[in-house]
C-alpha cells in the first residue's frame, strides 16, 4: 500500500474524532482512540487494501468506540445536534422544549436498538449516506447493508408503534 499523505491523514483523523464525538464520546476517549487506530493502522499498512484504508481506520475506531461502552456499561451512544431556533421570547423556548423532547424519544427508540442497527439507521437518515457509503464505511457487502437496513426499519417501525401504544 502507499502510504498516505499528511494531509489525507490529517482529515481522516478530524473525521473520525469528529464522528466519535457526535456519537457521545468525550474528547479525551475520542482523542485516545483515534490515536490508538492510527497506531493499529500503520503497524497493518501493508496488510490493507489502500482503497480500503479509510474504511478499515473508521471500523478500528467505531469499535474501539463501542468496546469502550461496553467497558464503561454505558448503554446510551447518543449524536446530539445543534438546534438553530430563530425568533424570540415564548415561542423560541417552546419550540426548544418540544424539539428536545422529540429528539428524547426518537433517542430513547433508537437506543432499542443492537449498535450496528443504530449505525445503519444514522448513516442512512442522518448523515444521507448512500447504501454503497455505507457499506464501504461498516465494511458490508452492500447486499447486506440493504437487508439490516431493512430489519432495522422494520423493527425500529414495531418499538416505536408500542411505545405510542403505552
Amino acid at each position: 500500500m502507499s502510504k498516505p499523505s499528511n494531509e489525507e491523514i490529517t482529515k481522516l483523523t478530524n473525521d473520525i474524532y469528529q464522528k466519535l464525538c457526535s456519537m457521545g464520546a468525550n474528547p479525551e476517549d475520542a482523542k485516545e482512540i483515534v490515536q490508538e487506530s492510527l497506531y493499529r493502522g500503520f503497524l497493518n499498512i501493508n496488510g490493507i487494501n489502500s482503497k480500503a484504508f479509510k474504511s478499515w481506520l473508521y471500523k478500528v475506531a467505531l469499535n474501539q468506540y463501542y468496546d469502550l461502552c461496553r467497558k464503561n456499561n454505558r448503554r446510551s451512544i447518543i449524536e446530539f445536534e445543534d438546534y438553530h431556533l430563530l425568533g424570540s421570547g415564548e415561542n423560541q423556548v417552546e419550540d426548544r422544549l418540544i424539539k428536545q423532547e422529540t429528539k428524547d424519544e426518537y433517542e430513547q427508540i433508537l437506543h432499542k436498538l443492537k449498535p450496528l442497527e443504530r449505525d445503519l439507521i444514522k448513516l442512512k437518515y442522518e448523515d444521507e449516506y448512500s447504501y454503497k457509503e455505507i457499506s464501504e464505511h461498516l465494511n458490508l457487502k452492500e447486499s447486506n447493508v440493504k437487508t439490516y437496513l431493512y430489519r432495522a426499519r422494520k423493527k425500529l417501525t414495531m418499538i416505536f408503534r408500542r411505545y405510542n401504544n403505552e
